[in-house]
């Protein structure tokens, strides 16, 4: 504390500081602010002015001393035992004379003059001698003092205030840590605007503090000022009403034998007054006993039980023999320790067990651990997982998760999220695992597992009480004894004293059933620990009694039985176990909120009442809403208006739909009412499904479907229909993965029938926030989507009018209900800009309040589903909470505090989150911080990086961070609903506000403050060559985002950057009349660069595709992740065709001059050096051709490579499904830039007419290269390419299989084996294209050439192509053994794994041909005939949802068409039988086999895809 920090300190801040750091009386600190002393004048202070003060000696010597340190900045330390400090003046009088063994008259003289032990700590020897006191005394008794450092504590009496109780001393002396605690949010240490602006609040005439208290006090008691201020602090926390009651109760207190305060003195009192009449009136003993007595008769159970739990054990025997006798009820007392003073055990978060051996007799009482939220529990037994034991019995009703200590190191979040915690409990087994055939799992005895095991059970200790995990006092540590622990050489010891250094003594109770067990457990932990856990301990309860007991507390959050629907409209009952195994759902019932209140009780009204308001006034709905409104007809939940379209959508598909999993999507716009409008369907058809919401949208998708399994088939042997809700989605995320998830698992029921179709449905109903939902639901299928605007219908708006109506009667001021009445104002904005007007008025952004406010408004408007912990609130505050009181934040948010919630967060355990009412009121605010304070974005967004606190590692601090980063690189869909737009709309803000300095300074400071994140400095350089086209800038961002973490997206930035540098030097280039030669130099640099970054970033993707990164700032926006990226390849077609552009513009290579594109043509086909190409001699040409040479390696391969890449990506949009937006538009790429390739190498009939003119003597060669340059231009060069053609006119493909025969016919003296693999497969094409083509070979033609290809390739040939032939011609008929085609199935999957394998990553390959039940190519049945059969009949979306869903097989046009083949599963492999033939296939869906490894007898259809043969619709045959 610095001497100019002190000298602003206010006459209360001096005040203040003298009751809680130095701790003189009250009447001593009441003369500083009589005589007006603030910090300026503090400092001047000496002792000779203390005593003018007229203050005595003793306290004049304690002040001037820890004034002394104040201005030195230096933390005040005694220099002796801590006892003495506690010495009453007359235990300092009687040392002086039984063991300093002074005169008579010194000691009288120090006690007439306050010496206390505090007081005598700070005596030096000129203090003795301002008494009077001589040297000779002085000096002895200092070194009297001296000695106590090194001697034993010498025994005193204890003083008359102390005569009481057994050893106890005076409650001040022990009360000043409870003081510094509750006061340290407000003292001089804090913050001095929040402790002037908090004295302004609570005192409306600032007098005078001294004339106060001379009035208050009554002299009739002891007072203690340390026991005043605890009380004054403890009575802070209740609300003004709340002080009313207690005035009330006090003037009316009649379980004293001194009489009540009257009334008449307690009007207009503050807590202070308050606290000051009480021990004035009762004393300091009684004060508090009263206090507490009354806490408890106004409901504040909880606050009445800290104040007891806040005394030391010393303390609480002087409180009276009233609070003993309480206390002997065991019963009521492990209330009071579990509940913090209520009835529910809903007081902590969790529930930590520490638990020892166990008998047999014991564990049938142990069953109330069921009943504990647990989060873990610390078993030293290691038989408690075998037969008998405890985990065992626990297990049998429960899920636990069995872990070792070991398993609870590393980070965090990692550990939370591997071991399940929070979601099921944990059982660690800290001392050997029996049931476990393991000698490492054994019991070790204490030397041994000190040695070995204590390292990992402190770690697990220090995991516990991390505030990552739980936060302060939200959770209980239990100490079950259930044996003798003897010796402090005991494992379960060593626990406790971890426990002790990580936690307050006050969060660890012990339970033990044995008095004599307990004796010794609390004489090991005072001796060693010095603490006594009397007041924290139950030990004369038998097991069975604490058993029933605990199970007797609430909460009653639950019924007693919960019930789900199931077959012929009869219920089951959901097990608490089962319940325990569905983490990722909260299951709604069919008896949900029944049974759990008397609603006839004040209890259940004042329930009512509170979920009502907080529903209203903007919280999320819960079922209890829909509840109370079932219960009261006439006050129904208001129904929107799309209500009963989503109802009847949902029953259409359960009824109609023959796919077993349906994906549904309501799109909404942000705070309108979606997801209280989707609940509201489910909780009304919940007599018809079993429903689900997905409370985590980051569980693995496979372990939800599996869940959702579970769910369907619990308690029953017939399958019910699950409705499950997903809330929350985005626009860009897709769903279809959680459709295809749970549509496997669900098909994998071995008891699924045609019969049960309907019982077998999984509906999800799919939330979307959309910026344009009407848009979106017109993109989309209407049978399976409907939408919800921010705009009420005339219906709606009476539904809104009733419903206020109805508030009125129950309610206060349901006007104040704000997003309610804006709901009711048909989202009217001008509703929310007057309520931002009128309550920002006062609006100073320079104080704490004000910030924190301007960064919710912030987050809520720019981040969905936002908030900022309330414990960072706390510790933004600077507060130090002794218990959970949520209300103290938004009494520190006022007058903001109308428009904040307090909402539970369900992520990590659970925590408590501020955010603002509404989106559209969080807008608002922002806009009137702008308009009227002249606050922008731009200023919130930059101090809320400036506080150092809300960047530390922290859990809670983790999702504000993700927030933030959020906020800044999170892009939305533009209007039209296809792309999104280039940057975050909050970038967008600024950048048109203020432009680019601006933004970037935000995104340097962002920079710094996410070190390890690459999306910030990728994101600003995404802005800068967007935006500002300020390239090299741009590309020092992008490099500190590669060297972060180097990924395909990072280098992809990389890769942009060079790619738009080139399009804008074309750009340029074109609006310049003359050209410098040196601008193609730069250019083919920047292309070179370009293209190297691509090629890497389409390495990266193919090496690390499975490997899950950190989520750059285009990944999961552009570029979804876990399906292979061709980004890669379709940007070097992009930058590659730019340089194309750049050589055509050349004076010799221009396009438009035939002659010159000729040029150009041999010149990249390698044909021709660029010394040879005709051109005009001038500087500029002789420059242009140096520059050519110097990058004519580049330029030369380009060509080829760009061949290749269009071969690659004509084979990955042949082979694989496709099924994403992203390949549609990577498709439309690729196609124009092949328009492009074909226009610039593949000649047009008329240039080739004129070629040949000009060549009197036309070569074969030259026919030749005719021919293929056709094919080359057709995409029908390639066997991917010919397979396209399946989709396209037969006159189109009977020119291409035209033109094989001439190559083959020509080409004699290569090898034609490409070209004759071609040629089939034309042949083939064309054949179902146009069966009775003159160009059509027999099928035993194709056979003996495809025979001499096999001959000529073998069965190592790199590309599947002549394989897929071979499986297409050669694919055994029911009787025929003679040819090995499993040689072939063998071969094409080695070729297409090493060709195509990494196209198949996550992906499925397409089937183009199916076994059909003719002879020769009739016997191949292609997948487009199969398809014209249906689309005479329905749209073409629902044939490919058919097809998507598998449920085409079972159409007849199918079944009467497709050969059947029959087979065997063998260890998990499907193979087709052909007499002693066994062909090994594929199953098209992995959900087609049964785990287990059976063997079984099955039939399938077959499909030939590009990776071998797919087996469709596997059906077993028993």
């Amino acid at each position: 504390m610095s001497q100019s920090r002190t000298e602003e300190w206010t006459t209360e801040d001096v005040h203040h500081w003298l009751i809680t750091e130095v701790k003189v009386s009250l009447s001593c600190a009441n003369k500083f602010i009589q005589e007006d002393v603030s910090g300026e004048y503090l400092v001047s202070f000496k002792k000779t002015d203390v005593l003018d003060l007229g203050i005595k000696h003793g306290p004049a010597v304690k002040i001037a001393c820890h004034l002394k340190s104040l201005t030195e900045a230096s933390a005040h330390r005694s220099e002796h035992p801590a006892y003495v400090e506690a010495w009453t003046k007359e235990q300092v009088s009687q040392w002086l004379l039984d063991h300093v063994k002074i005169y008579s008259k010194y000691a009288e003289l120090l006690l007439e003059q306050d010496v206390s032990g505090d007081c005598l700590v700070c005596f030096r020897k000129q203090d003795f001698l301002d008494l009077n006191v001589k040297s000779g005394p002085a000096v002895k008794i200092l070194a009297e003092l001296e000695k106590l450092n090194h001697g034993p504590e010498p025994s005193l009496q204890p003083s008359p205030d102390q005569r009481g109780g057994h050893e106890c001393v005076q409650p001040e002396k022990k009360l000043h840590h409870t003081v510094a605690n509750k006061q340290n949010q407000t003292g001089p240490q804090g913050d001095p605007e929040t402790t002037s602006r908090k004295t302004e609040e609570e005192r409306t005439e600032p007098e005078p503090l001294g004339a106060k208290h001379k009035a208050a006090v009554v002299k009739s008691q002891p007072e203690s000022p340390q026991t005043t201020m605890v009380i004054k602090n403890f009575l802070d926390d209740l609300l003004k009403d709340d002080v009313k009651k207690f005035h009330f109760h006090l003037s009316g207190y009649t379980q004293s034998k001194i009489k009540p305060v009257p009334r008449g003195k307690l009007e207009g009192k503050d807590t202070l007054d308050t606290a000051q009449l009480l021990t004035g009136h009762y004393g300091s003993q009684e004060a508090l006993l009263v206090t507490i007595n009354i806490l408890k008769e106004i409901g504040q159970r909880e606050l009445a039980y800290q104040l007891e739990i806040n005394m030391s054990p010393q303390e609480q025997p002087c409180l009276s023999r009233d609070i003993m006798k309480k206390e002997a009820n065991q019963g009521d007392k492990l209330k009071l320790l579990l509940t913090c003073g209520g009835n529910s055990l809903d007081s902590y978060d969790r529930f930590v067990i520490v638990v020892n051996k166990s008998s047999s007799e014991q564990i049938q009482y142990l069953n109330f651990l069921s009943k504990l939220k647990l989060f873990c529990v610390l078993d030293f037994d290691p038989n408690s997982a075998a037969v008998g034991g405890l985990c065992h019995s626990y297990r049998e009703s429960r899920v636990a998760n069995l872990h070792l200590p070991v398993q609870f190191q590393g980070k965090t979040e990692k550990v939370i999220k591997e071991l399940n915690l929070y979601l099921q409990t944990s059982w660690v087994f800290c001392n050997g695992r029996h049931d476990l055939d393991n000698n490492l799992n054994k019991e070790l005895d204490y030397k041994n597992w000190l040695r070995k095991s204590c390292r990992d059970v402190e770690h697990l200790v220090s995991f516990i009480c991390n505030p990552d995990v739980f936060l302060h006092g939200r959770c209980l540590i239990i100490f079950l004894l259930l044996s003798p622990v003897d010796m402090n050489k005991d494992p379960i010891f060593d626990t406790y004293k971890s426990f002790i250094k990580h936690t307050d003594e006050r969060n660890i109770i012990t339970i033990c059933e044995s008095q004599s067990r307990y004796l010794k457990w609390r004489e090991l932990v005072k001796e060693k620990c010095d603490f006594d856990i009397e007041l924290l301990s139950i030990n004369e309860l038998t097991l069975s009694e604490i058993n029933g007991t605990i199970i007797g507390l609430g909460p009653v959050t639950s019924s007693s039985t919960r019930l789900l629907p199931s077959s012929g409209s009869s219920a089951v009952v959901l097990k608490q176990k089962d319940e325990d195994l569905l983490t990722a759902l909260d299951v709604l019932c069919l008896n949900q909120c029944e049974n759990i209140y008397d609603e006839n009780s004040s209890k259940f009204h004042d329930f009512r009442i509170t979920v009502e308001e907080e529903f209203y006034r903007g919280a999320k709905v819960r079922w209890w809403n829909f509840y109370f409104c079932d219960k009261d007809m006439e006050k129904s939940f208001i129904k929107r208006d799309k209500y009963e379209n989503v109802k009847k959508m949902i029953r259409s598909q359960r009824t109609h739909s023959s796919n077993t999993c349906v994906l549904l999507t309501l799109f909404h716009d942000p705070g309108c009412g979606g997801t209280t409008l989707a609940k509201h369907v489910m909780w009304d058809l919940r007599q018809e499904f079993r429903c689900a919401v997905l409370k985590d949208n980051t569980v693995p998708k496979t372990e939800v479907a599996n869940q959702v399994r579970h769910l369907m088939k619990l308690e029953s042997e017939k399958l019910s229909p699950v409705l499950l809700l997903v809330d929350d989605s985005k626009e860009t995320e897709n769903h279809f993965d959680l459709l295809n998830c749970i549509r496997q698992a669900v098909e994998d029921l071995s008891s699924i029938h045609l019969d049960d179709a309907q019982s077998c449905k999984v509906i999800i109903l799919n939330c979307v926030r959309s910026q344009n939902p009407v848009e979106q639901y017109r993109q989309h299928n209407q049978n399976q989507n409907q939408y919800i605007t921010a705009k009420l219908t005339p219906q709606e708006q009476k539904e809104f009018e009733k419903k206020l109506k109805e508030l009125k009667e129950t309610h206060e001021k349901p006007e104040n209900f704000y997003s309610f009445m804006f709901m009711k104002n048909n989202f009217d904005r001008k509703y929310t800009e007057n309520l931002a007007r009128n309550t920002l008025e006062n609006f100073d952004f320079s104080i704490k309040t004000a910030k924190l406010f301007s960064f919710l408004a912030l987050l809520n408007t720019f981040v969905a589903k936002s908030e900022i912990a309330l414990s960072l609130c706390e510790d933004f505050f600077q507060m130090k909470m002794i218990r959970w009181k949520e209300d103290s934040v938004l009494d520190r948010m006022k007058p903001y505090s109308n428009f904040l919630l307090i909402d539970s967060v369900d992520e990590w355990g659970g925590y408590k989150g501020v955010r603002i009412l509404h989106h559209a009121i969080a807008s608002a605010c922002l806009e009137e911080l702008e308009r009227s304070h002249h606050l922008k974005v731009s200023d919130i967004v930059k101090e809320i990086l400036h506080y150092d606190l809300f960047f530390s590692v922290r859990v809670v601090k983790q999702r504000l961070m993700l927030s933030i980063q959020r906020m800044l690189i999170e892009r939305q869909l533009k209007k039209d609903g296809e792309e999104r737009e280039p940057f975050s709309p909050l970038v967008n803000k600024i950048h048109s506000q203020q432009g680019r300095q601006t933004v970037q300074e935000i995104f340097v400071k962002a920079s710094s403050r996410f070190q390890t994140s690459l999306s910030i400095p990728q994101a600003l350089a995404r802005y800068l060559y967007i935006n500002v086209r300020d390239f090299p800038e741009a590309m020092k961002w992008a490099e500190k985002a590669k060297n972060i973490n180097e990924n395909p997206y990072t280098v992809d930035t990389i890769g942009q950057i060079h790619k738009s540098n080139l399009r804008c030097n074309i750009e340029r280039e074109k609006q310049e009349t003359s050209h410098n030669p040196e601008d193609l130099h730069k250019n083919i640099e920047i292309a070179k660069n370009g293209w190297k970054a691509f090629q890497r970033a389409q390495e990266l993707s193919d090496l690390d595709n499975e490997v899950e990164e950190e989520a750059a700032d285009d990944d999961s926006e552009d570029y979804p992740r876990k399906t292979y990226n061709i980004k890669g390849y379709v940007s070097i077609l992009e930058i590659s065709f730019l340089v194309f552009e750049i050589l055509s513009r050349l004076p010799f290579f221009e396009k438009n001059d035939l002659l010159k594109k000729h040029y150009l043509q041999s010149f990249l086909n390698g044909l021709i050096p660029i010394n040879n190409v005709h051109k005009e001699n001038s500087v500029a040409n002789s420059r242009y051709v140096e520059i050519i040479k110097e990058h004519q390696p580049f330029l030369v391969k380009l060509k080829s490579e760009v061949k290749e890449v269009f071969d690659f990506l004509n084979s990955y949009f042949t082979y694989i499904k496709q099924n994403s937006e992203l390949d549609t538009l990577n498709h439309r790429i690729v196609t124009d830039h092949f328009k492009k390739y074909v226009d610039l190498f593949c000649s047009t009939p008329d240039e080739r007419r004129k070629e040949q003119e000009n060549k009197a003597n036309l070569s074969l060669k030259l026919d030749i290269e005719e021919h293929k340059r056709f094919l080359e231009k057709n995409q029908a060069d390639t066997f991917s390419g010919i397979l396209q053609y399946l989709d396209k006119p037969a006159e189109e493909m009977e020119r291409i299989t035209e033109c094989y025969a001439f190559l083959l016919r020509n080409m004699v003296n290569e090898r034609p084996r490409k070209a004759k693999i071609n040629y089939i497969m034309s042949n083939i094409v064309l054949y179902h294209l146009k069966a009775n083509s003159k160009h059509v070979k027999k099928h035993r033609d194709l056979c003996v050439l495809l025979q001499e290809v096999l001959q000529d390739v073998g069965l190592q040939h790199p590309f599947p192509d002549p394989y897929f032939l071979a499986l297409l011609l050669f694919w055994p008929s029911p009787t025929d053994e003679n040819i090995d085609i499993a040689t072939f199935v063998t071969a094409i999957r080695k070729s297409s794994n090493k060709y195509l394998s990494k196209l198949f990553q996550k992906r499925s390959t397409v089937a183009y041909f199916y076994l059909g039940k003719e002879e020769g190519l009739k016997r191949l049945v292609s997948k487009r005939s199969l398809d014209k059969s249906f689309l005479s009949k329905m749209h073409r979306d629902a044939l490919a949802q058919l097809w998507w869903s598998g449920e085409i097989f079972r159409e007849e046009d199918i079944i009467r068409r497709l050969y059947r083949v029959k087979g065997t599963i063998e260890q998990g492999e499907v193979y087709a039988n052909y007499g002693k033939q066994k062909i090994p296939v594929r199953p098209a869906r992995i959900s087609g086999i049964r785990s287990g490894f059976s063997t079984e007898n099955v039939s399938f259809y077959i499909g030939f895809a590009i990776n071998g043969p797919l087996a469709y619709n596997i059906k077993y045959e028993n």
